[in-house]
């Protein structure tokens, strides 16, 4: 007879709605990364919606991850095509957020049911804040949100950002909504990941969440590493999912306000975008302007990075961490961001990063850098011996680990 092991393994629901390949955004990298480190700790059960026509050929890469994967069949709705703004309008009648109501699904709660109620789980962690609705009647042991970012507060920035009288009143009843709706979904958990000390803050002020925990954002330093070949001169990158609206409100912000007054100073600067699905929109205004280029989705953006000799963050929207920041820094690139570009990351002015918010200040940082070369090398290099003394996503997934045998032996 064998001696009982005194720590058995926690038993661990994962619920990440959105499919976690191919990891082309920042929620997707840091949920992944999370996942791979939780496998070695606990048994992991994960449960995700899969579009068929798009997912399938991923699911071999899932063993890492976890356990035992449940994959719930969804099709998804194209983005900015007419049943996509048909969808949204719908969703607008309703009392929740039309993101929220996006990530339900009846087949999704059915295999969460089955499972809840055949097997024996520890800990039920959601992943992100809109999918929660999922689990709101289901009997479920203790519970964890990962929230990736205070979703409200996305909102309300594209409230207080946004020209357009009627889409402005969309941006506040959203915004209303969602606070609402977080508000009471932070009530509903016994535990709350934030991603930034700034997050946790702003949870428990703001939406009176209790037990909230801050865990760092990490970045996997033997993939993203500095390029040996030097980059191209006056190239700027950007690096984000374009699907995604602040990142591409940060370009068009970028294009208007500060790249105009930029060639002003610097007449050969460029900028190169790189992300998945920039939409139409975003095509439309530039194309008349070579000095734009956006090249989508591509399979490696290492390459793109390296040939930057800046990476920008022009984000005047979001929530969270920029995991895009801490990758172009484990580049050794220095990056001009604007605050809520960088927001949430411990990072320094001046010292490992360069920070401006205005249009002629974020012009004058970049042109100032482009034009001397040490200045740009001492910031990129502080950047990288930076990532290298504070951030791994093993440490990352460590804290997470701590967090959750606290929530589920609590």
């Amino acid at each position: 007879m064998t001696a009982r092991d005194p720590s058995p393994r926690l038993k661990v629901l994962f619920f990440s709605q959105p499919f976690v390949y191919p990891a082309d955004t920042g929620g997707k990298i840091r949920t992944s990364q999370t996942l791979r480190h939780l496998r070695e700790v606990f048994n992991i059960t994960l449960v995700s919606n899969v579009d068929p026509k798009s997912d399938l050929p991923h699911l071999r890469q899932m063993e890492p991850l976890c356990h035992d994967f449940h994959p719930v069949p969804r099709s998804t709705v194209t983005k900015y095509s007419v049943a996509f703004y048909l969808k949204v309008l719908a969703y607008s009648l309703s009392q929740y957020p039309v993101t929220v109501l996006g990530d339900y699904s009846r087949h999704t709660v059915t295999k969460l049911r089955d499972l809840l109620t055949t097997r024996r789980y520890d800990l039920v962690i959601c992943d992100f804040l809109q999918p929660t609705l999922n689990l709101r009647a289901l009997p479920t042991p203790r519970t964890l949100l990962f929230q990736h970012n205070v979703e409200s507060m996305i909102w309300e920035r594209h409230y207080r950002t946004c020209q357009h009288p009627i889409l402005r009143l969309f941006w506040y009843l959203q915004w209303r909504k969602m606070q609402r709706y977080e508000r009471q979904a932070c009530a509903r958990f016994d535990g709350i990941v934030a991603v930034s000390e700034l997050d946790k803050q702003v949870l428990e002020r703001d939406y009176g969440a209790r037990n909230v925990h801050a865990v760092p954002t990490g970045v996997d330093t033997d993939f993203f590493r500095p390029y040996p070949e030097p980059p191209d001169e006056n190239n700027l990158v950007f690096l984000g999912a374009m699907d995604w609206l602040p990142n591409e409100d940060g370009i068009l912000f970028f294009a208007d306000e500060v790249l105009p007054r930029l060639r002003r100073l610097v007449p050969t600067a460029q900028i190169t975008v790189v992300g998945r699905n920039p939409s139409p929109k975003l095509l439309e205004r530039t194309r008349m302007h070579p000095e734009i280029r956006v090249v989508g989705r591509v399979e490696d953006v290492r390459p793109h990075v390296a040939r930057g000799s800046l990476f920008v963050i022009p984000l005047r929207i979001g929530g969270g961490t920029r995991i895009k920041a801490y990758e172009a820094m484990a580049m050794g690139k220095a990056v001009v961001s604007t605050r809520i570009g960088i927001e949430g990351l411990p990072v320094r002015d001046g010292e490992n990063v360069v920070l401006a918010d205005q249009p002629e200040e974020f012009a004058n940082a970049v042109a100032r850098l482009l034009k001397d070369r040490a200045e740009r090398d001492r910031i990129g290099h502080n950047a990288l011996a930076y990532i290298h003394e504070n951030v791994s996503w093993r440490r990352a997934a460590a804290a997470f680990a701590d967090i959750c045998t606290e929530v589920a032996r609590a």
